[in-house]
């Protein structure tokens, strides 16, 4: 009697440490590519630890995994933790779901193997005909298609393009303005120049005359700068007329007329002055003669000769940079 008791404890003892436990198939038989349901439940109490195992989209090169999650269930009282998964295959035959391995309290749970049946699927010629697989055909492009693909590369061309214009623009007005100046021979010819560039400007018919005067003086002080050699658009109006006025060439009446300009200039630029149309004839008139009376006559090859033999005036050296 006392071996009989040993006997049934020790089948107790290994069928608590080595249960087995039977998953669930919604069905065993399915065709290519159908889903079928497993699911595994497990008994569950307030404290247990249950760790399933983990499982990747594929259970073997037959089985693939579709989805899997993990509830927990209530029934009469009873709690139970069950594993879904969602299975199929593609190829045709009987392929097994093998054994998993599930963690209670430390202890393994092993699942028992399920066998699965899956068919290939049978197709009537007689009522649809096998065409010959075609071959790889090559797709149309539209503009909307590659504008969609290559958008960005076509807007950073664009800006660039863009760019690329302004910077021809800017480099050929940068090398008109570098070749007139470089053409004017003396500063007589610039200053001659530039007075019929101000004349085409227009500015007194459209009552601009700050802008007028303003050019109109700076010609002026540009010319006398360069004959004279001196920082003539640095200096003061009251300085710059006492500095003409010591030169031998320079007439004492164009040395007032000169006073009286750059005064009026100052007016019209500064206190916005406006004279009428006699009084700026006149300056212009004047500014006119002016560069004309003190025009420097050009340097003979005979560098001894101070003065022109013929009329008696006296070279003056300039700056023609």
């Amino acid at each position: 009697m006392k071996n009989l008791l040993l006997l049934v404890s020790f089948f107790i003892l290994q069928f608590s440490f080595a249960q087995d436990i039977t998953p669930k198939l919604d069905r065993t038989t399915i065709k290519i590519g159908e889903p079928i349901q497993y699911e595994v439940k497990v008994d569950y109490k307030e404290g247990d630890k249950i760790v399933f195992p983990t499982i990747s989209d594929s259970i073997n090169h037959h089985i693939e995994v579709l989805g899997q999650k993990i509830d927990t269930v209530k029934t009469d009282g009873k709690s139970e933790i069950v594993q879904h998964l969602e299975l199929t295959g593609y190829d045709a035959g009987k392929f097994n779901i093998p054994s998993f391995i599930i963690q209670k309290n430390g202890k393994d749970l092993t699942t028992k193997q399920l066998e699965i049946d899956i068919q290939d699927i049978a197709v009537d010629t007689t009522k649809n005909a096998i065409f010959p697989i075609k071959p790889v055909m090559e797709e149309e492009y539209s503009i909307g298609d590659y504008w969609n693909k290559y958008w960005l590369y076509g807007i950073i061309a664009l800006i660039l393009f863009i760019i690329g214009i302004v910077l021809v623009v800017l480099y050929v007005r940068a090398k008109s303005k570098l070749s007139g100046k470089d053409s004017y021979k003396t500063p007589y010819d610039e200053a001659k120049a530039s007075l019929k560039a101000l004349d085409a400007k227009k500015y007194l018919k459209r009552g601009e005359q700050k802008e007028y005067y303003t050019q109109l003086s700076f010609i002026v002080r540009r010319y006398l700068g360069r004959i004279y050699n001196f920082s003539a658009l640095e200096i003061l109006s009251d300085d710059l007329v006492k500095y003409v006025a010591t030169k031998p060439d320079v007439l004492s009446e164009d040395v007032q007329k000169f006073k009286q300009f750059l005064f009026d200039a100052d007016l019209v630029k500064f206190a916005k002055q406006e004279f009428d149309e006699p009084t700026n004839t006149s300056h212009r008139n004047w500014v006119d003669e002016f560069v004309d009376r003190v025009k420097p006559l050009e340097i003979p090859e005979n560098e001894d000769l101070k003065k022109d033999q013929v009329t008696g005036e006296k070279y003056k050296q300039f700056n023609n940079n």
